[in-house]
């Protein structure tokens, strides 16, 4: 799946928070400070781990395929072994067919592509690697003034839904208006996953995502803006070539009226994907 270098696109944006955000650090181990802290780096500069938009980003994913494709070729629950698009004991068995029949690590990684589901192949799963990269997104300092938000909280009893007691405690956040460098990368990426890609991100192009802790509170409003698209296929007869690939300063995003036709060329190849899968889901089910 790795061992050739066909193209990679690279997302590039700046995060901007329209709410307060909090992205958790745990409980404070400190004797003094907030009980809830966010988490910094070792400067003590605020970042949002690369680990977190990725998972915000396939929860978006998952629930838009879901709406199109049922079952668990489109979106498998990979939390149950029961409902993943590949069970434990399936991989075993190829794993052990594999060997029995002395196949190389591509045919076995064949087998278990075209079973796996369109979020698990492109995000990854126990037994495929993810093609997707995502960094942690750097805080822009010059929209951050080196101070946090101190808010205070209550634990609320579930059962008389009033305050439990005198549970008090207070938590940081970062205020509306910081900004965050984000930056993504998809390496030997078909057209639909790259269209599968950018129908996730456009949710938070649109503001409509959140993340962080503390959602149901009004936290975590982001909105991605200032997006651009840089698409490598150095081993493409079509693209640029491998000498003109490592030469420097390549590495450009393309223009807007390009950017705008791989936009509609992957995206209409998602939407092709979506209707093969589900027409796939269908007949199994009138089988």
């Amino acid at each position: 799946m790795f061992d050739v270098f066909r193209n990679r696109l690279t997302v590039t944006a700046t995060l901007v928070t329209q709410t307060a955000l909090r992205v958790g650090d745990g409980r404070a181990t400190a004797p003094t400070g907030t009980d809830l802290p966010i988490v910094k780096d070792w400067r003590g500069r605020p970042f949002i781990p690369g680990a977190s938009f990725k998972g915000a980003l396939r929860a978006r994913v998952e629930a838009l395929v879901r709406a199109v494709v049922p079952g668990k070729r489109g979106a498998c629950n990979p939390f149950d072994d029961r409902e993943t698009c590949l069970s434990k004991q399936k991989v075993r068995d190829l794993q052990r067919k594999a060997r029995e029949l002395d196949k190389t690590d591509r045919w076995l990684t064949d087998k278990l592509i075209v079973r796996t589901c369109l979020v698990c192949a492109t995000f990854g799963a126990p037994w495929l690697a993810s093609s997707l990269r995502i960094k942690d997104l750097a805080v822009e300092e010059k929209t951050w003034l080196g101070q946090t938000e101190v808010r205070n909280g209550v634990a609320i009893d579930r059962d008389t839904e009033t305050v439990s007691g005198t549970k008090l405690y207070d938590y940081e956040v970062l205020p509306a208006g910081t900004h965050f460098a984000f930056e993504l990368m998809l390496e030997n990426a078909e057209n639909w996953q790259q269209g599968m890609l950018l129908a996730g991100l456009a949710a938070f192009e649109r503001g409509e995502a959140a993340l962080g802790g503390f959602r149901s509170r009004g936290l975590g409003w982001t909105q991605l803006t200032d997006l651009q698209l840089i698409f490598s296929a150095p081993g493409n007869s079509s693209g640029r070539t491998v000498r003109n690939y490592l030469l420097p300063g390549q590495e450009e995003p393309a223009s807007k009226v390009q950017q705008q036709e791989w936009r509609q060329t992957w995206r209409a190849a998602f939407r092709d994907k979506l209707k093969e899968r589900a027409r796939e889901a269908k007949e199994k089910q009138d089988a």
